[in-house]
């Protein structure tokens, strides 16, 4: 149907919108196919056809959208792959500290690089992943462990 390239998180993904309907739509982010279920807020109008543009929204940049808030993790982090791929490479080692959103390793899919990061500051306890590896949506990469609160 169209073809998008959307940014989630920093990290760029080719999208296909394949099918759109009043309460679903059929997408494919880097080939692997999703069903999003929509819920409209308010907004009227046939979301099978583009919005006029608006050049107010032009003008100011889109706002990205705030991560869910998760459980508080005291002793760490496991950071998964969001899609399958190939391990390019691992720039992270056990005992590094890392800032949130610093790369830990690149992965390909479908052609396309994608960087995975930090998910907070903190220090690499395991690399679970090496080089030329292939992984699947979801596999741990890493454990990351938040910074010892206790000594500050």
């Amino acid at each position: 149907m169209r073809d998008y390239v959307v940014t989630i998180n920093g990290t760029e993904y080719r999208a296909e919108l394949r099918e759109l309907n009043a309460d679903s739509a059929t997408v494919a982010v880097n080939g692997v196919a999703y069903v999003v279920e929509l819920k409209q807020l308010g907004i009227k109008g046939d979301l099978s056809k583009p919005a006029a543009a608006d050049p107010k929204a032009a003008a100011r940049p889109a706002e990205t959208p705030k991560p869910q808030a998760k459980p508080m993790q005291t002793s760490g982090g496991v950071v998964k792959s969001p899609l399958p791929g190939l391990v390019l490479d691992v720039v992270a080692k056990v005992g590094d500290q890392v800032k949130a959103g610093q790369k830990l390793m690149v992965l390909e899919t479908m052609k396309m690089e994608n960087h995975i990061p930090a998910p907070f500051d903190g220090v690499v306890k395991s690399v679970l992943v090496h080089q030329g590896e292939t992984v699947s949506e979801g596999q741990a990469l890493f454990e990351v462990s938040r910074p010892d609160m206790t000594t500050l």
